[in-house]
């Protein structure tokens, strides 16, 4: 085992893994690392007409995981529950389309927590387990 960096913060410590995992490709991708970084389903379901750079899933899927954390932090603080637009807006994850709210990306990621079983929905509210 090699350190290749030290002292660095935790965001920083993912953006390398990142682009380490980018650079050397897991064996899935032909690559060099043993490691799964990605969700068997999750590389299994790629539409055939699109072209998905290198290292793109694995960054994705970093980026989702710390999200997941930061909702489910969230959740757990707030006894009384959350809702979607709570998560949306006091995490800046407010989406604008067209002038309109469509705030998917918290709700998916606490759909993800949902199916995890990580948290429970009660009416509107979200609530740690």
């Amino acid at each position: 085992m090699s350190i290749l960096v030290d002292n660095v913060s935790e965001a920083d410590a993912l953006r390398i893994e990142a682009e380490l995992i980018a650079a050397f490709g897991t064996e899935q991708q032909g690559g060099l690392l043993t490691n799964v970084v990605s969700p068997i389903g999750d590389v299994e379901d790629k539409r055939s007409h699109i072209q998905v750079p290198h290292g793109c899933v694995e960054r994705a899927q970093l980026g989702l995981g710390l999200l997941k954390d930061a909702v489910f932090e969230l959740v757990r603080n707030n006894p009384a529950g959350v809702g979607n637009a709570d998560v949306a807006s006091s995490l800046g994850l407010r989406s604008d389309y067209n002038g309109r709210q469509k705030d998917y990306l918290s709700y998916s990621v606490l759909g993800l927590l949902l199916r995890e079983q990580k948290i429970q929905r009660t009416g509107r509210k979200h609530t740690a387990k």
